[in-house]
């Protein structure tokens, strides 16, 4: 079973593949600027093709507040 510290990791590593910068867990992603809408996107994906659960698009704001509550939200649906 995946802990939640190594899906913040792998996260974090998603996250700097894209941006091509560092994040720290609870860095916000969205209210700083640092995802925009397609990227953000593209992580939604990412997070369905890695993890196997899908962030319903009404709630994309909430769980991509910042790394931790992804992460909180991928554990709990995997």
């Amino acid at each position: 079973m995946t802990t939640p510290a190594e899906i913040e990791e792998q996260l974090c590593a998603m996250i700097h593949a894209a941006i091509l910068k560092k994040v720290d867990p609870d860095d916000p992603l969205l209210e700083s600027g640092l995802l925009d809408s397609a990227t953000a996107v593209e992580l939604m994906l990412g997070v369905e093709s890695r993890f196997g659960c899908t962030v319903p698009i009404t709630e994309a704001q909430e769980h991509l507040y910042s790394v931790r509550t992804l992460a909180t939200f991928v554990a709990q649906n995997i």
